[in-house]
């Protein structure tokens, strides 16, 4: 018997527990007559008024309570006039960010989130696809454009009565967020009041936050992990949120420290790229407690708990169309992303399956399904983008089931793993790619005769990272490399820019199906430069990869991928310095 079946009484009675807790906690929701995310907003400002609630890094001033409360009825007074069915939100990470979309819920109008770092070309095609009209933050082609912090130096005008969302119950969308690419292009996922509600609570309870908690936020608020995992979770126990503009490797520890945080959400990548720092005798000697999030794989768990103190570490599943709560591992259970007692009638509602939909066996890895409650999903803002996600009748005639596009894997006691993404996709800098996208930004740029694009693994890096293998149309130079780039930066976010390519003189070989074997070029990686041409995304420019370089990056001692406004390093330095010491995500 394993260690972790030996415990199953326990995990099971924790399991119970924690869901009775959440249960109580909506039960008071639903007597107080809480029907969407602004309600609940304004219950715990009245409680908590002066006490502060975001902290911004670098900036003197503090907002509470209140004060962010006022700062969205500002907002909420210019929205309710616009008849909007939805308004747009480009802004960086900030109180600002966080007072315009909790404005936009008092108006009872859902925030389309947008990230400042897309390209302007895409931001124009994004907002197309979610046809807005306004635009509250950067300038983006097409759209009127309110300034926020215009409308915040405005003069309060009162609470925002409450008549106009009074329509708007839990299931409605409070936020739109632009999904990653989990199958095909980025889409507009809605993301329900009660399913930001519910995260608040869920991470609340599962993090043992309160009233003293102080959560470091350097993921972007336009997400699902810093805007539902992390804001509202502070929310919810009425602490505060340390918000920073992007993260910095540089900065982590520092800002812990002086803003004297307790707790920190992640993705994998933000500790692969603090563990490929220098250690420092005193990394442990900080307020960090709890770190709550998702990625973090089983390598590096042990070593990011020790160097950095941590005593408690809250692990989870999900995406932003689920149809139903995310899968959490709040035992410190090292390696897991999940778990479910087997016995537990929630456990049926997970199906881990292969690629003709037959549930796989204890331990094997299969495609996680998630039961659709009711059987009414919606997922997306465009309805016709539900159906590629949904999967009828597979155990039943009358069942649905949501399909996530990752591979998990399901042990006897109940835990779940990550294992990786499934189909034509990979995932990097904790972000979900489209191969298929990728692939057509590059055939737009009519520089390539045939084009395939897949994941890989570089030693000390989580994720895969983009690779295309190319049939170039002339013979490439560095006009055409420069040509390429700049093209793919402005149709791509910047991690989904390949970090690899390597260019065939001849169309790819095919199977007898006449299909290209991706996955036996993904093994192969970037190994064979002899035989190929092979270049590297390096301080923003691809260069050619040689046997200096092939060496640092087999070993761990070179990172792609530099922000193009970094300081373009030597390849000398680039082997002292090891992974990029400002990476940003």
């Amino acid at each position: 018997m394993s260690i972790l079946q030996s415990k199953s009484h326990d995990f099971a009675s924790r399991y119970a527990a924690m869901q009775a807790r959440e249960q109580q906690r909506w039960q008071h929701l639903l007597d107080d007559g809480i029907e969407n995310w602004a309600d609940r907003f304004e219950q715990i400002a009245d409680q908590r008024g002066e006490y502060v609630l975001v902290q911004e890094v670098g900036q003197d001033r503090v907002w509470s309570y209140r004060d962010l409360d006022q700062a969205a009825d500002k907002i909420a007074a210019w929205a309710r006039h616009t008849d909007a069915a939805s308004i747009g939100v480009c802004q960086n990470n900030g109180a600002v960010f966080l007072a315009t979309v909790l404005g936009l819920a008092k108006a009872g109008i859902p925030a389309v989130l947008f990230n400042t770092h897309e390209p302007a070309q895409r931001l124009a095609l994004l907002a197309e696809h979610a046809q807005l009209k306004f635009m509250v933050g950067l300038a983006i082609e097409g759209l009127a454009v309110q300034s926020p912090n215009a409308l915040v130096a405005q003069p309060w005008p009162g609470r925002i009565c409450t008549e106009k969302r009074r329509s708007v119950k839990l299931d409605d969308p409070v936020v739109i967020i632009f999904t990653s690419g989990t199958s095909g292009p980025s889409k507009p996922a809605l993301f329900s009041h009660r399913r930001l509600i519910g995260a608040g609570i869920a991470w609340a309870l599962r993090n043992n936050f309160n009233a003293k908690t102080r959560c470091y936020i350097p993921l972007p608020l336009c997400h699902g992990n810093g805007l539902a995992v992390a804001f509202a979770s502070c929310v919810e126990a009425g602490g505060c949120a340390v918000v920073r503009e992007r993260f910095s490797v540089h900065s982590f520890i520092a800002d812990i420290r002086r803003y004297h945080c307790n707790s920190t959400v992640y993705v994998g990548e933000l500790w692969s790229y603090l563990m490929n720092t220098p250690a420092q005798a005193d990394d442990a000697d900080n307020p960090l407690q709890v770190i709550f999030g998702n990625g973090l794989s089983a390598e590096l768990w042990p070593a990011v708990i020790q160097r950095f103190g941590i005593s408690h570490v809250v692990e989870h599943f999900g995406a932003t169309e689920m149809p139903a709560a995310a899968l959490t591992n709040w035992f410190d259970v090292h390696g897991y992303c999940g778990y479910i007692p087997p016995l537990h009638p929630d456990a049926a509602d997970v199906l881990l399956v292969d690629e003709a939909g037959k549930p796989v066996p204890v331990g094997v890895a299969g495609q996680a399904l998630l039961r659709v409650s009711g059987g009414r999903y919606r997922g997306y803002l465009n309805p016709a983008m539900d159906v590629e996600k949904l999967w009828p009748g597979l155990l039943e005639p009358d069942d649905l089931w949501w399909k996530s596009g990752d591979i998990l894997r399901r042990d006897a006691s109940g835990f779940f793993s990550f294992v990786e993404r499934s189909g034509d996709n990979f995932r990097w800098k904790g972000e979900n790619i489209s191969a298929t996208e990728v692939e057509t930004a590059i055939q737009n740029t009519d520089l390539v005769r045939e084009v395939i694009v897949y994941g890989i693994t570089i030693p000390g890096a989580v994720g895969k990272a983009g690779m295309a293998s190319v049939v170039p149309k002339p013979v490439w130079g560095q006009t055409q490399l420069a040509q390429l780039l700049a093209s793919l930066q402005v149709q791509l976010p910047s991690y989904a820019v390949p970090l690899v390519l390597r260019l065939l003189p001849d169309w790819h070989a095919t199977t007898a199906t006449l299909k290209i074997p991706k996955a036996r070029f993904a093994t192969d990686g970037f190994q064979d430069i002899d035989k190929y041409p092979h270049f590297i995304l390096l301080a923003g420019r691809y260069v050619q990869l040689d046997q200096e370089r092939l060496m640092a990056l087999n070993t761990g001692q070179l990172c792609l991928g530099f922000h193009p406004t970094e300081k373009s390093l030597s390849i000398t330095t680039e082997l002292k310095t090891q992974w990029l010491v400002e990476e940003t995500l």
